[in-house]
């Protein structure tokens, strides 16, 4: 046994091809760099093939000790200092960067495989031993979620949904049939930190059983949308094209000519979401207003909206291109004009989703995803399996010049929902008519139909205009299923509005409609943005277990 004490470390796997160790290194770390960083000769007895690079760096006064030497001299003399090391170290056919002190930050992060340690945590922990999870949604909402339980527990007991979410780091313990000895709490992100002996022989042998556990082992079912986003490289293909479709939704007209897509597959993608949301490290309760910078010309959001982002840049000179997305910097405000974030580009305040039949590509964070095949075509064919009753319910089309602007009364879902009812002694209007539940107001449907489907309508905007219509139609469903007063009320109204309805409004509730109003030939549920999908498919599973039959309708926009 090493007496080499025990540490935890990152290490990141490289991505195969690497030319050198240098090009692993960003530019100004390399030996002609302006921060050059010192190469070391091992020592006898090192792993074969391994090699560190060190540097250390004096970086002047703290800005506390600054701000304190007048009160305590001797704090004049206090020097920042500085270390970064980086060992590259083989392991089987591919080489890992272990990482200390501020060694990551030097870094190509183009030669980084991303997503490596939350491939290795969906494999190999132990789901019922995690201690924390952190994740956005790939939605307009942007949400990011970070539950940290200092006691190990099961996934569940986070109450997180994190499908359809990006997982950026889980902690946790490794699962029994992992061979190694106690490593302590692994933290998982793109690279991988776990506490065992610097003996650079046990770390090696540790990182090849991770590495053959992400190449021979399948995602636990629980974590396996992490394995179902596989992230693209920056200067790849196919990232070019979809940073040429995006800057043709962002831009319109003001784009340039050479960010017309010339892939015909990116060309043909349907753009599904586009949204303005901020980065994980901002605090938006410090933020006054975001301002979007180009060379001299400057723009003032007072609203983290897209409409707001594109009010601003309408008042920049010229047309836009790919380089934009990175050219364009973006800093939060506060409310005494002082930064209330970093400047950084465009692209990292983003979310953008594209998808054809075959393909489905998403941006957060300024990093792009593909939608694993795999994982999509499952989506599908779980979302083939609910009911479509769309010619059943025959619902009248929503018809945009209906919607008179001077008359509230006519106008968005409630106006659609008072014509749906025109001529039908089949439905009846139940929008605005809300039913008292322990004290909550809870409508029990938007239309109610005489065979006992209790619809739900929305017009499709944005993804989160569905969740709140997904989450509408459980809500209703089990409050008439355990409220027994609600449930009473809910049959008087019924009656009170149409007596031959009665007897399917005592059977409610079977039947859950989700009617979703879009314009064109976009079908439904199919062609929505992923996070809706995934929403729906929970829904839907959640509504089964009931023993509510869960359906979808199309409402013809136009």
């Amino acid at each position: 046994m090493s007496d080499s004490p025990k540490l935890r470390f990152n290490c990141f796997l490289l991505r195969e091809g690497l030319p050198s160790h240098q090009k692993a290194l960003r530019a100004q770390y390399r030996t002609t760099g302006s921060s050059a960083m010192t190469e070391l000769t091992p020592a006898a007895g090192a792993p074969e093939g391994c090699v560190a690079f060190f540097a250390t760096k004096r970086d002047g006064i703290p800005p506390w000790s600054r701000s304190l030497t007048p009160v305590f001299p001797a704090l004049g003399d206090v020097k920042s200092v500085s270390h970064r090391l980086v060992i590259f170290l083989p392991v089987g056919d591919r080489v890992f960067a272990v990482c200390f002190g501020y060694g990551s930050s030097s870094l190509e992060w183009s030669w980084i495989e991303p997503n490596f340690g939350l491939r290795f945590a969906s494999r190999a922990y132990n789901t019922f031993a995690l201690n924390e999870i952190r994740s956005r949604r790939i939605d307009p909402s942007a949400r990011t979620q970070s539950v940290q339980i200092p006691n190990r527990t099961a996934i569940r007991d986070f109450d997180m949904e994190l499908e359809g979410e990006f997982v950026r780091r889980v902690v946790g313990e490794l699962d029994d049939g992992f061979e190694a000895d106690d490593l302590g709490a692994v933290v998982a992100t793109d690279s991988v930190a776990f506490k065992t002996e610097t003996d650079l022989h046990e770390v090696r042998r540790v990182l090849k059983h991770m590495l053959d556990t992400v190449n021979d082992n399948e995602a636990q079912e629980s974590l396996r949308f992490i394995d179902s986003l596989e992230p693209l490289r920056s200067n790849a293909d196919v990232t070019g094209e979809l940073e040429k479709l995006l800057v043709q939704n962002l831009f319109g007209l003001r784009a340039t000519q050479q960010s017309t897509p010339t892939d015909e597959d990116v060309a043909s993608l349907d753009p599904l979401i586009l949204s303005f949301a901020p980065p994980d490290d901002l605090t938006i309760e410090n933020v006054h207003s975001i301002r979007v910078k180009r060379g001299d010309e400057v723009g003032i959001l007072h609203e983290m909206r897209i409409e707001s982002l594109l009010e601003a840049l309408s008042g920049f000179r010229g047309r836009f291109g790919r380089a934009a997305l990175k050219d364009i910097k973006v800093m939060a405000i506060d409310s005494e004009g002082n930064p209330a974030s970093q400047s950084t580009p465009l692209k990292n305040w983003l979310i953008f989703e594209a998808a054809s039949e075959e393909k489905r590509y998403l941006l957060t964070l300024g990093k792009w995803f593909a939608l694993a095949e795999s994982y999509a075509r499952q989506l599908d064919e779980d979302l083939s399996a609910i009911e479509d009753v769309t010619a059943t319910l025959n619902l009248r089309d929503w018809i945009k010049s209906e919607e008179d602007e001077e008359d509230e009364e006519t106008q968005g879902e409630g106006g659609y929902n008072k014509r749906a009812i025109d001529n039908r002694n089949d439905l009846v209007c139940l929008d605005k008519k809300t039913l008292t539940s322990v004290g909550n107001q809870i409508e029990a449907c938007d239309l109610f139909h005489e065979d006992g489907y209790l619809i739900h309508v929305k017009k499709y905007t944005d993804s989160q205009t569905l969740s709140h219509l997904f989450s509408q139609g459980y809500v209703a469903a089990i409050t008439l299923t355990e409220d027994i007063d609600y449930r009473q009320s809910f049959i008087e109204k019924v009656v009170s509005l149409s007596p031959a309805m009665e007897s399917a409004a005592h059977s409610s509730p079977t039947k859950v409609t989700y009617a979703i109003a879009v314009g064109g030939n976009r079908p439904i549920p199919m062609s929505l943005p992923t996070f809706s999908k995934v929403n729906l498919r929970g829904f839907v599973q959640k509504l089964r277990r009931m023993q509510v039959s869960p359906s979808v309708a199309r409402i013809q926009m136009r």
